[in-house]
């Protein structure tokens, strides 16, 4: 399934809530409390910090408090200046150095993540398509094995009824050789009958020939 998204709305009422209790609201505190990819909590933690930061600009600060402000941020800077030029010159180089380091491992990190989550992504929607199909094979073979039932029974039905045609079928067969024997019978009756007759014409025949003579 998808995985949630952070809208700008959740990340900063989570940075609003830790900012509340004194913690700084890291990336890993507010994805712990919103959920979402990393690079799309980290674009809606920065647009708060920059909010708050134009916020803490756009207050009123009296003229004398800057002017002081002002005078104390030259001195500690000219300060700090001539203390790194005579003592720090190289560890801040090498510190140069090593933050352009871990920028470019950071953002080597930044997308590495946002590859794979973007792979991901696409998996979760490769594994829901997935899963739509499963369903749609398993109602096609619903489908089939109803309709596979269905002419199981039609198949069954015919087989009755050819068995019962055929028992007919048979009792035909035995009902017209019975019809055929008896007319056997009956023909060689009436052939017996015939010559029943045949015989008392001839003995009547012989009898009136012998009247007429004597």
């Amino acid at each position: 399934m998808a995985k949630p998204v952070a809208t700008l709305e959740s990340v900063s009422a989570a940075a609003d809530a830790l900012a509340a209790n004194g913690v700084e609201p890291s990336l890993m505190l507010v994805q712990e409390r919103t959920g979402g990819s990393y690079t799309t909590v980290k674009r809606h933690l920065e647009a708060w910090k920059a909010k708050r930061e134009d916020e803490a600009a756009a207050v009123d600060v009296p003229a004398d408090v800057l002017a002081r402000g002002s005078a104390l941020a030259r001195e500690l800077y000219v300060h700090a200046l001539r203390l790194a030029e005579a003592t720090v010159a190289q560890p801040l180089d090498l510190a140069v150095t090593a933050l352009k380091k871990a920028e470019g491992q950071v953002a080597t990190a930044e997308a590495e993540v946002a590859r794979l989550e973007d792979a991901e992504q696409s998996q979760a929607e490769h594994i829901d398509r997935l899963e739509a199909r499963v369903r749609e094979l398993e109602l096609s073979a619903a489908a089939q094995e109803a309709t596979l039932r269905e002419k199981n029974e039609s198949l069954a039905r015919s087989e009755s009824r050819l068995a019962e045609l055929q028992a007919k079928h048979e009792e035909s067969l035995e009902e017209l050789a019975g019809l055929r024997a008896s007319t056997k019978a009956t023909e060689a009756l009436h052939g017996q009958l015939e010559a029943i007759q045949r015989g008392v014409q001839g003995l009547a025949g012989s009898s009136g020939r012998r009247t007429a003579g004597g």
